[in-house]
């Protein structure tokens, strides 16, 4: 019985022994994971606050920007420009211009054109993407092509935007793929789910910082030109004076006042057609009225006025209808 008594024990302590250290790995496991979680957002949170502390939690230096030979930094500078040109054909310069950007490696954004108007030319608008090293011989070969009226050219260095978007890239692809290692060492689902969710942050916000950075690269890379080309007008001469130069002033003001004169004429003969028919049935209607009128007194004489009949016999001598005789 004591032997018995013994090996259970022993047993018993096997066991006990084996689970506190089963439970102790386990315990390590998801203290790591739980670590990572916390030291990869504390990595994103010094990330947005500078780039440079980002880098450094990170354990990777900031991207240093570029430089030459000689230790001068490559600066990154975004050209705009605006153009005003005056042509006696917009669409023909219009043309010229599309054909000219295309060849130099460059694209038309935009491009806005007005059709020609009682025989004048019409207006164009462009804004046209070149490579901004192309910029000031692209100028010079617009001036070719039509009258340059104003030219302005501004340059805007984004050279700490960029270092800025690159320090944080960097420290977000670290932090991507510090958590991307912890999903294979989550211990439980609530460890797995709550890696998951910084990591599809983080991933969002890297796509789009790199989004940022393509759109600022693809400024540095391409100037801008904003250009707009009007009509040439003719300039104005001043009258001529003279016997001849006024008989044909004279005779052009009479064509025109006889074009005039036609014009009015042509646009009243439609109504005057109306109302000559309007006043011509009115005319026959009241023709029509008067002759099927009846009489108003027997014989075709009025109420109260007879004709006078010649058989009546005079007013005798002393009436006072008699008219007086004169006495010679």
């Amino acid at each position: 019985m004591p032997t018995r008594s013994l090996g259970r024990r022993a047993t018993a302590l096997t066991v006990a022994a084996m689970l506190t250290v089963g439970l102790a790995a386990c315990t390590g496991s998801d203290d790591r994971v739980s670590a990572g979680v916390d030291a990869a957002v504390t990595e994103e949170s010094d990330g947005r606050a500078a780039a440079d502390e980002a880098a450094a939690v990170a354990g990777e230096s900031v991207v240093a920007p570029e430089r030459d030979s000689s230790g001068v930094v490559d600066r990154e500078v975004v050209v705009t420009g605006w153009i005003e040109l005056t042509s006696p054909d917009p669409s023909r310069t219009t043309a010229e211009l599309t054909r000219m950007v295309e060849q130099a490696g460059g694209r038309v954004e935009q491009l806005t054109e007005s059709p020609d108007h009682d025989g004048e030319p019409g207006a164009a608008s462009m804004t046209v993407r070149i490579p901004a090293a192309r910029t000031t011989s692209a100028v010079d070969a617009i001036s070719d092509l039509a009258t340059v009226q104003q030219v302005e050219i501004s340059r805007d260095d984004v050279t700490s935007q960029g270092q800025n978007l690159d320090a944080r890239i960097s420290a977000l692809t670290t932090s991507t793929g510090r958590l991307t290692e912890l999903l294979s060492e989550a211990g439980s689902t609530e460890d797995l789910l709550e890696v998951e969710r910084e990591l599809a942050s983080r991933q969002a916000e890297l796509d789009s910082l790199v989004a940022q950075r393509e759109a600022l690269s693809d400024r540095v890379a391409m100037s801008t030109l904003h250009i707009q080309i009007t009509p040439l007008t003719a300039p104005v001469t001043a009258p001529s004076s003279g016997f001849t130069d006024g008989l044909e002033t004279g005779w052009s003001a009479l064509v025109a006042f006889v074009q005039t004169v036609v014009l009015v004429l042509g646009v009243l003969l439609p109504w005057l057609v109306l109302l000559g028919a309007g006043f011509l049935v009115f005319w026959i209607l009241r023709r029509r009225r008067a002759s099927a009128a009846p009489p108003s007194g027997p014989g075709g004489a009025d109420d109260g006025a007879s004709p006078e009949d010649p058989r009546d016999p005079a007013p005798a001598a002393g009436s006072p209808d008699r008219e007086p005789e004169l006495v010679r």
